[in-house]
């Protein structure tokens, strides 16, 4: 495996349309999205990529008649799918449908509130995953950087892999907004539904398999994070419910209450992993202090969400009917 950087030389895109139809695509993009205003951000900045040609958008929607004309009269991409859901109640499952649909060896596991920032960011993520590397890390950027929440958001999620850290091989990574390999998905052990919802089942099981990871930070992706505090807090604790239930799915009943027993030291933990680096971020950028106590209160909310989330206390399907609310309309949050 080479560490080599991506080819400079740029792909003709009037010649990469009639070259590469014939041919598999060089990512397909899945997107879980409701209506087709969800995803016009997105879609505008993925039509601005050097590889746009050669770039499979699957989108996976409970109204596969809203995207109909758009994918009949598509010219921007190599090809647009649709795969009809019956509802979007489970993010993952929308993903795993998407993943099985897509045509590409490399997919995009995408959100409707990230967009490329630079316009080789899918050309250097297929470059490195054509090296051997099984997930492709981009470099995150904050979408919505003049608020103290939105920053201590993007910092719990996302500060192991800011645009400004070191490229390199990592052995953790997120679920979401990273490209991943398709057969290693779909070859992994369990429901890939399961393992595309929340939690760390899909990164724990590639990474036991021995696949391997690459952070590429040149290949730049903006992510936007809720600022208003009523929904930000809810974010965290419904995100904590949804990541302890699924991981915890098959768990006996004595593990599960011993997760219970332990979440206080859970959101110090959570914390502490994400600390260093965001403190490097905060000096870096000359951000406020102030983000990091917003940060701790971010993680202890999380693991009050977890210690619901172990003890399976009812509610799971309205967690699940919010935090889809957050993934697919967060720009009304923001």
């Amino acid at each position: 495996m080479t560490q080599t950087d991506p080819p400079e030389a740029r792909i003709n895109q009037a010649g990469a349309s009639r070259d590469f139809r014939s041919h598999p695509p060089a990512m397909s993009i899945v997107l879980p999205v409701d209506q087709p205003e969800s995803i016009r951000g997105v879609l505008e900045k993925l039509r601005g990529q050097t590889i746009a040609a050669r770039l499979e958008i699957v989108l996976a929607t409970p109204a596969p008649a809203a995207f109909e004309s758009f994918r009949v009269n598509q010219t921007d991409f190599q090809a647009v799918k649709v795969i009809a859901l019956g509802d979007l109640s489970s993010l993952g499952e929308a993903r795993a449908q998407g993943v099985q649909a897509a045509s590409a060896a490399c997919v995009f596991l995408g959100e409707t509130h990230s967009f490329p920032s630079v316009p080789d960011w899918a050309e250097r993520l297929v470059a490195r995953h054509s090296e051997g590397w099984a997930v492709v890390v981009p470099g995150f950027r904050n979408a919505n950087p003049a608020h103290t929440l939105s920053w201590a958001g993007f910092l719990l999620d996302y500060g192991g892999w800011t645009e400004h850290a070191a490229a390199g091989e990592i052995d953790y990574w997120p679920l979401n907004n990273s490209a991943c390999d398709r057969a290693a998905i779909l070859g992994g052990p369990g429901d890939p539904g399961h393992a595309l919802s929340y939690g760390d089942q899909l990164i724990l099981a590639l990474r036991a398999a021995g696949h391997r990871v690459y952070f590429e930070p040149r290949a730049v992706l903006s992510h936007l994070n809720i600022r208003r505090w009523k929904n930000w807090l809810d974010e965290r604790w419904v995100g904590g419910r949804l990541i302890a239930r699924h991981r915890s799915r098959d768990w006996p009943l004595a593990q599960r209450w011993a997760y219970v027993a332990a979440a206080p030291l859970i959101g110090l933990v959570l914390f502490s992993r994400v600390a260093r680096p965001a403190w490097r971020t905060l000096r870096k950028l000359d951000l406020s202090p102030a983000i990091l106590p917003a940060m701790l209160l971010g993680s202890m909310t999380q693991a009050i969400g977890e210690l619901a989330g172990y003890s399976h206390l009812g509610g799971f399907a309205s967690s699940e009917r919010r935090m889809t609310e957050y993934e697919l309309h967060k720009v009304c949050y923001t």
